[in-house]
């Protein structure tokens, strides 16, 4: 497996951090479509011929032509990479993989996690308040937090109360949805167990994103996206070693391989 990475220079990082559009927050999570429409893209390898199932086929079984048009845009936009060429991405080898739909559901959050509004909101605010024993949240907690930092984000400096109400509302409904917070009103954190084999798939995927090294790995941020802390991470990662890396850590030596050349090979051991 590939673990080349770039890092970005400052004027890029500002960049990213420029770009914080809430906008995801403001669509259903759509969690069972999303898994119907990458498992039929990965059947019919055509954008075109997919197209033409959810929306003239109704493979979703919606009622009107626009809300399946609008659909089918919203799952492309964050998980179709090309609609000119096809290209497998693991989250689409996943969903159509023989997996339990346990790992399916959660290889689909932290795909969607990574979207910047999602990623941030979760890692600086959401798992700070779950490590400091926080019991619940609430949109309201939410709307703080971002009118805190809506001055050093341009894609949120001009957006008006209601939006940033309407997306603190969505976010902590996504969350619930993918099973990270329970509850109605007011949002508890659920007790949840994130299988094997999307620790696995998490381990892989860093490698794929720049990770070098077991404590690039295992000190890495996305965890915080399932609300682990770095021991968890660590014992997470030795219950999937030697099936699926080779993991080792004494004294102040932690050494980390994979044990499959990519991360198709891997979800095809799975």
């Amino acid at each position: 497996m590939s673990n080349e990475h770039i890092e970005p220079k400052d004027d890029e990082e500002t960049d990213v951090a420029a770009s914080l559009d809430p906008k995801i927050a403001h669509h259903s999570t759509y969690i069972d479509e999303t898994k119907r429409i990458l498992r039929t893209y990965v059947d019919c390898e055509s954008y075109e011929e997919l197209e033409r199932r959810v929306v003239e086929e109704n493979i979703l079984n919606k009622n009107t032509d626009e809300y399946r048009t609008n659909i089918l845009r919203e799952v492309t936009r964050r998980h179709i990479p090309d609609k000119e060429e096809y290209t497998e991405t693991p989250l689409m080898k996943i969903m159509s993989a023989d997996v339990q739909s346990d790992v399916t559901d959660w290889c689909l959050y932290y795909e969607f996690a990574q979207d910047p509004f999602i990623h941030l909101v979760t890692l600086d605010f959401l798992y700070p308040e779950f490590e400091r024993g926080t019991l619940s949240v609430q949109a309201t907690d939410i709307v703080t937090f971002i009118e805190s930092i809506q001055e050093d984000y341009a894609d949120l400096r001009d957006r008006s109360e209601s939006t940033i109400n309407e997306a603190a509302t969505k976010y902590l409904t996504a969350l619930r949805n993918y099973g990270l917070l329970e509850g109605t009103q007011r949002k508890e954190f659920a007790v949840t167990y994130v299988p094997d084999e999307t620790v696995a798939y998490v381990v892989y995927r860093l490698f794929q994103k720049g990770a070098k090294s077991a404590s690039d790995v295992i000190e890495h941020d996305d965890w915080k996206l399932f609300l682990m802390n770095e021991s968890e991470v660590q014992r997470r990662v030795r219950d999937i070693s030697p099936q699926y890396v080779s993991y080792e850590k004494r004294g102040s030596t932690e050494r980390l391989i994979t044990k499959h050349d990519s991360i198709e090979d891997l979800i095809d051991a799975f």
